[in-house]
């Protein structure tokens, strides 16, 4: 599988299994656990496919690495969003 597949393919499945296992959440079904957990799982996969990728990028220096790679982790789905739909692009 390409890297942009895997990328694409783990934050969707992050956002729509974090949304949905927050809805079971809160109408308090069995097993939203099990969403919640799904979606931080492949939120890991998304970075691990993309921080080596943003660290071994030679078009942009370290500062701009670095804040992307803050970015990722503490803004996760706005920041991955951004980094997939016009970044990476520049960056890789």
């Amino acid at each position: 599988m390409e890297k942009k597949q895997i990328l694409n393919i783990s934050l969707v499945l992050s956002i729509v299994t974090v949304i949905l296992g927050s809805f079971l959440k809160i109408m308090h079904y069995p097993y939203s656990q099990f969403f919640l957990i799904l979606g931080v799982i492949s939120l890991l996969v998304f970075w691990l496919v993309a921080i080596p990728e943003i660290k071994s990028s030679k078009k942009i220096d370290g500062s701009e690495k670095f804040m992307w790679i803050f970015g990722l982790i503490f803004i996760s789905n706005i920041a991955c969003l951004v980094y997939l739909l016009s970044a990476r692009k520049r960056i890789i």
